[in-house]
């Protein structure tokens, strides 16, 4: 029987690693998804802060930062909120110079859950200074495990895995403490990457009575770069699977980790894989050695953005961007290409405004313009928020019998002063429809108060 701690629960973990500087607060964050007793799903998220960028405060025995996470998850299917609470993750240290701030705070939130979709919110901020926040938002699916088909965990990689006897201890699994690296980072002084996995519904008519576990690092491109197998009797119908990889040699990039299940006559039956990233501040690794735009990438969020998630972030920023940039977009082929386009594309306007609080405005029409047609940023109050921000003054007359409900925006900054004048022509499904304005380049009808008029 798997055994870990089934409750949400935090821990912190201190490990040395290279700290980056960033324009707001460098929060880390993944998840692996594991098999319970039952019907239900372990989820366990990892997360992490960088006490380097944090404020520190002087208290009893030396100085103190926080970080504060806002953790909210929803049941998409039923509407239901499974999870709405805040954690408070101090670290006190004697002092505050040199190199003692170089770690890492990490922590892990155990979650027992149903199987199904669920949109997972993470609020992360300084606790001492709210004014460094990160925001971060992940949609994950909860498949039910079969009961009689051999199926693999996902792998969570770590910084370190020992054996362990502390089952009160949050990074506890199977005798196993399992350090996480929320990151999936390495390089510098992280030398060597852990993974662990579990197995389940081992069995002889998959399998026969030998099985093998291949693990491998690819790069990007697919192409093999080390390799290694283990071989078991089939003993049990579930196993753990961990170890670790030496990445000392790697030149910084992203790459690879695969585990295959490979059966008695070294077929393959299933595999998992993880993306993870090297950095290495060592000049001295040869012509393979990164830009320094490529490192700021390979540091940033997009290596581990899916598909969905980018094409979502492009669809949501089509209210900034040319024809041409929407056109060029449309002609990428791979994921890479399009990582690599909307990560160069937010550097490219940060003067004008910056992917988080372009990001922030669309969170704002999601949440006051939904309507029963359209989500909130696809709407027409959605839109001109996300161009221009949220209005100056606002005036909302409800419907009065003879007239349509209708809203008055006032942006007094914009253009020296402009309006905007929203109509419900959606006989109340509360979808309105930008009907007149005063700025450059939108609708303008000065006779607009006609359609107000129900006839």
């Amino acid at each position: 029987m798997f055994k870990r701690i089934n409750q949400i629960i935090i821990l912190i973990t201190l490990f040395s690693t290279a700290i980056f500087s960033q324009n707001e607060l460098s929060f880390d964050y993944d998840y692996a998804i594991f098999r319970d007793e039952g019907s239900k799903v372990f989820l366990e998220l990892y997360y992490s802060f960088s006490p380097q960028e944090m404020k520190f405060v002087q208290v009893a025995g030396g100085f103190e930062a926080s970080g504060k996470l806002q953790l909210d998850v929803l049941n998409k299917g039923t509407g239901q909120t499974i999870v709405a609470k805040d954690f408070r993750i101090p670290v006190t240290l004697a002092d505050t110079s040199g190199s003692t701030k170089d770690f890492k705070l990490t922590g892990q939130l155990n979650l027992l859950l149903d199987s199904g979709t669920y949109a997972v919110k993470m609020n992360a901020s300084d606790f001492n200074n709210p004014s460094k926040t990160s925001f971060v938002e992940e949609e994950i699916v909860l498949k039910p495990f079969p009961l009689n088909k051999v199926i693999m965990s996902t792998i969570e990689l770590g910084t370190s895995i020992v054996k362990s006897t502390d089952e009160n201890n949050i990074f506890y699994k199977n005798t196993l403490e399992v350090t996480p690296n929320p990151s999936n980072l390495f390089g510098n002084n992280i030398s060597k990457l852990y993974y662990y996995l579990e197995l389940y519904n081992l069995n002889n008519a998959e399998l026969g009575e030998k099985y093998s576990i291949v693990t491998s690092v690819n790069s990007k491109d697919g192409t093999e770069l080390s390799s290694s197998v283990k071989k078991y009797d089939l003993k049990s119908e579930s196993k753990v699977e961990y170890g670790s990889v030496d990445i000392s040699g790697l030149p910084s990039n992203s790459y690879q980790l695969f585990v295959k299940l490979l059966d008695s006559g070294d077929s393959e039956i299933l595999r998992a894989y993880k993306y993870f990233y090297v950095f290495s501040s060592d000049t001295g690794t040869g012509s393979q050695n990164l830009t320094d735009l490529e490192n700021q990438y390979l540091l940033s969020e997009y290596p581990k953005l899916t598909e969905k998630q980018v094409d979502d972030e492009f669809n949501k920023a089509i209210y900034l961007m040319s024809d041409q940039q929407k056109n060029k977009y449309e002609t990428l082929k791979s994921t890479d290409e399009k990582r690599m386009y909307m990560f160069n594309y937010w550097r490219g306007i940060a003067a004008y405004i910056t992917k988080k609080e372009y990001l922030a405005r669309i969170d704002f029409a999601n949440k006051n313009f939904k309507s029963d047609l359209r989500e909130g940023w696809k709407t027409d109050r959605g839109r001109i928020t996300a161009i221009y921000g949220k209005y100056d003054e606002i005036e909302r007359f409800p419907y009065e019998g003879s007239t349509r409900a209708y809203e008055i925006w006032t942006y007094n900054k914009l253009q020296g002063g402009a309006v905007f004048v929203f109509i419900d022509n959606s006989s109340g499904f509360g979808d309105y429809i930008l009907a007149h304005s005063t700025a450059q380049n939108e609708i303008r009808d000065d006779n607009w108060r006609d359609r107000i008029n129900i006839r």
